[in-house]
């Protein structure tokens, strides 16, 4: 509780007042409570724990390859290829990242937000520069009383403001409740069909324009997947998906 409160602190203390804050609370590791030098990070041994995903992939879903194959798409979007034009995501699903994002999303830890964003500016860095509508996969009414707030919005709206876009937190509408995911892409694509809907509101804003939609893990890219087509459907010139971990089969 003490690194929450120091970190919203901070925004709104002096040189001098963050100085004696952080003797009085000194800063902790986000994920095991080591001391580190500043607050909103992690240690040195957490972070060696995280696989980023920056070397070769797949030009269109992001799907890492274990060896260079420049400009080229994997198995699956050979196959066929998604109605998004690009999904980047800054770190491997794994050990390394699963504890830490499924605090962030069920255990209330929101003070993960500021370190989450900087990985989504470091994940994006591959996608275009262009202006953008930043847009959140949202969460129905029933989930937000539940969780309390919907993590993926709050780490939209940060970037959206980092990066100097526009960030829209309505523009998709999720008005069909839906178990937790699970199964493979079939069950999952199955799960979230008529789960979302367009904001008519934002039919002539979002002509040709490009949209960024943020989430916290892409795991087959049904719940992606669902989100861009409805986005092209309305209007959008292109729909990229950013999101903090991806699921990864072994290459």
């Amino acid at each position: 509780m003490g690194v929450i409160v120091k970190s919203g602190l901070k925004h709104h203390l002096s040189t001098w007042g963050v100085r004696l804050l952080d003797q009085l609370l000194p800063p902790r590791c986000l994920s095991c409570g080591a001391g580190v030098q500043d607050s909103g990070r992690i240690c040195p041994d957490c972070w060696k724990e995280l696989d980023f995903l920056q070397g070769p992939m797949c030009r269109c879903c992001g799907h890492p390859f274990g060896f260079d194959m420049a400009d080229s798409l994997c198995a699956s979007c050979q196959k066929s290829l998604p109605p998004f034009d690009r999904a980047r995501a800054a770190l491997r699903y794994d050990d390394g990242s699963r504890r830490m994002i499924i605090s962030f999303k069920h255990g209330d830890r929101a003070d993960y937000s500021d370190f989450f964003v900087q990985l989504l500016v470091q994940a994006s860095q591959n996608l275009a520069s262009s202006s953008a509508f930043v847009v959140p996969v949202p969460l129905h009414k029933k989930r937000l009383r539940q969780r309390r707030y919907n993590q993926a919005a709050l780490i939209a709206r940060k970037f959206a403001a980092g990066k100097g876009f526009d960030y829209v937190a309505d523009m998709l509408i999720r008005h069909r409740y839906t178990p937790p995911q699970e199964g493979n892409y079939g069950q999952r694509q199955r799960n979230v069909a008529g789960a979302f809907a367009f904001s008519e509101k934002y039919r002539e804003k979002i002509q040709d324009h490009r949209i960024i939609v943020i989430d916290d893990v892409y795991t087959t890219g049904a719940t992606a997947s669902a989100c861009a087509r409805i986005l092209k459907k309305a209007g959008a010139g292109s729909v990229e998906i950013l999101t903090l971990a991806r699921v990864c089969s072994v290459t």
